[in-house]
């Protein structure tokens, strides 16, 4: 009877552990690999055939931190039809590689032949994410009042750092913009003493999707006593 029960037991435990690790590996992201023999670009008799490439989204913290740059992945077209192995050449942060990565793996192709038989080849893809830099898009059409804050940056900035400058400015990205407001967070910017008064103003801009970016252009004064350069921002 103990050895029933004993053997109860461990049933139990096994269907228990078993279920709890299929559970585990339902969460991991999994990376389909294609099996078999993959061939470059040069060993095949008919490269593969893009035929639908997929722009990638431009996420939205990278628009906030304003990141531009190019994404370089590699990837294998497997003759399954499935696009598999993609690998990270060069990326960038805030969610611009995933989204590459994300692009490629909807892509759509002809595989490679080779005998007349499809196979599988590698390819390189290259995406590129670009906006212009505050300060220099196209000034926001009116009416502006009430639009969306889809961007906020400060330019210019080079003595002093961005954490003495930032809380500075009340008006936050997600919010509506107001004109009021925008005057008032210029006037906390100049209220310091840091920057010229002539020639420190703030810029609304158009935004990406229909709303507005505010670009507040800093000339900082002569400091009184000589800082440590950091990069223009």
């Amino acid at each position: 009877m103990a050895k029933i029960f004993d053997l109860i037991c461990l049933s139990i435990f096994f269907l228990t552990t078993v279920s709890a690790a299929a559970a585990q590996g339902a969460n991991q992201p999994s990376e389909e690999k294609c099996g078999g023999v993959v061939y470059q670009a040069k060993e095949v008799a008919q490269k593969a055939k893009i035929t639908s490439k997929p722009t990638p989204t431009y996420p939205e913290e990278a628009r906030i931190h304003n990141i531009s740059g190019r994404v370089a992945l590699t990837a294998v077209l497997c003759r399954s039809g499935n696009v598999t192995d993609i690998q990270i050449v060069k990326g960038l942060p805030f969610g611009l590689t995933e989204s590459a990565m994300k692009a490629v793996k909807k892509v759509k192709f002809e595989p490679a032949q080779t005998d007349g038989e499809a196979v599988s080849q590698t390819m390189q893809f290259e995406y590129g994410f670009n906006l212009d830099p505050p300060g220099h898009r196209a000034l926001a059409k009116e009416p502006v009042e009430g639009r969306n804050v889809e961007l906020i940056a400060v330019v210019g900035l080079v003595c002093h750092s961005r954490d003495v400058i930032w809380p500075l400015i009340k008006t936050k990205i997600g919010s509506s913009y107001h004109k009021d407001k925008g005057e008032q967070d210029l006037k906390s910017l100049l209220a310091p003493g840091y920057f010229d008064r002539n020639q420190t103003y703030l810029r609304v801009e158009e935004g990406e999707r229909g709303g507005v970016g505010l670009a507040f252009i800093l000339k900082e004064l002569p400091p009184s006593t000589p800082c440590q350069k950091r990069d223009v921002q």
